[in-house]
């Protein structure tokens, strides 16, 4: 039950989720349930409840302070607490195990496969985190003066028939324009990712369905996916971006957090760094274009999923050295 209670928070946080009770989003409740599921039920111990409140109690700081000094060590406290989490670093988690150690196939390295609280529950949080700024950032950018609005108010009434009938069209065009790039960029990460894996012998084609598939699927979008791309893409590369302000040198946003997001794959060996990489790069690309943290994830997700069910996952247990 704790585990489905967190997976049903993450997927509630995204902003397609509106709901609220007593005037909180619906994923806090669900969040606060799988925390007492997973302390009743042993997944959380003590020590790890202790480590939540103080994590979530981060989150509202880095959120709402106001004062600058203050939110700013908040907001430093929480990113870092957020690592912490995802690495596992924070004593007093008892995460569900799925499959240890399992061959997928014969020539695979063994498999280990959790279903870990503690990185779900990072990457919950960081996407609110993620979700909230950017609706207040919009909320800034998209303000119009009160004047303004009434002025334009009846000169505009006498053509609005004729602009609704425009805007329905523009908007249905717009729309199929905006699906298009981030499928493409989609098709091509994938391609590129496991092309290059079987260039340099990472992996081999072995197609597949393991007994533990839809395990798999779930896990990895909502405790893997989610809880990468949040950090990554949502801080990360918003940062960078934040920083980086001189037009033509944006792209280097996105390839700094491409760089990073490799060398944080080193454990596999520099053959997976480099596919790491590239991978990297395609979700990085994707939530540069298209400002939506949700396409990165997909993204991510679906590479991954092409990856277990059609190559040797996780790689080929002798991979010949870069």
């Amino acid at each position: 039950m704790t585990f489905y209670l967190l997976a049903l928070s993450i997927l509630c946080v995204f902003p397609y989720c509106k709901v609220s009770i007593i005037k909180q989003p619906l994923w806090l409740w669900l969040m606060a349930l799988s925390v007492v599921s997973g302390y009743v039920e042993h997944h959380i111990e003590a020590v790890g409840l202790v480590g939540i409140v103080v994590y979530v109690a981060l989150y509202h700081g880095a959120l709402y302070i106001k004062q600058p000094i203050i939110r700013a060590i908040s907001s430093t406290a929480f990113i870092v607490s957020s690592l912490a989490l995802a690495v596992h670093a924070v004593p007093g988690f008892n995460n569900l195990p799925i499959v240890i150690n399992e061959l997928i196939t014969s020539d695979a390295i063994p498999y280990t496969l959790y279903a870990n609280f503690d990185k779900g529950m990072a990457g919950l949080l960081v996407c609110a985190y993620f979700f909230s700024k950017s609706q207040t950032t919009k909320t800034l950018d998209t303000t119009i003066p009160l004047d303004a609005t009434t002025a334009s108010t009846t000169a505009s009434n006498t053509t609005t028939a004729n602009i609704v009938t425009t805007n329905i069209t523009t908007a249905k065009t717009s729309t199929i324009t905006k699906l298009k790039q981030p499928f493409f960029i989609i098709i091509c990460t994938v391609l590129a990712t496991l092309t290059v894996a079987l260039m340099i012998g990472l992996v081999g084609f072995s197609p597949k369905v393991p007994g533990f598939w839809l395990a798999f699927i779930a896990i990895n979008l909502l405790f893997t996916c989610v809880a990468e791309e949040a950090f990554f893409r949502g801080l990360l590369q918003t940062k960078l971006s934040q920083l980086i302000t001189v037009k033509r040198l944006a792209i280097f946003a996105p390839l700094i957090t491409a760089v990073v997001f490799a060398l944080a794959h080193f454990i596999g060996g520099w053959s997976y760094v480099l596919v790491s990489g590239v991978a990297g790069f395609g979700y990085c690309y994707i939530f540069y274009k298209t400002q939506r943290l949700e396409w990165a994830i997909l993204c991510h997700w679906l590479v991954n999923v092409s990856h277990f069910f059609l190559f040797t996952y996780p790689m080929i247990g002798k991979v010949a050295p870069l």
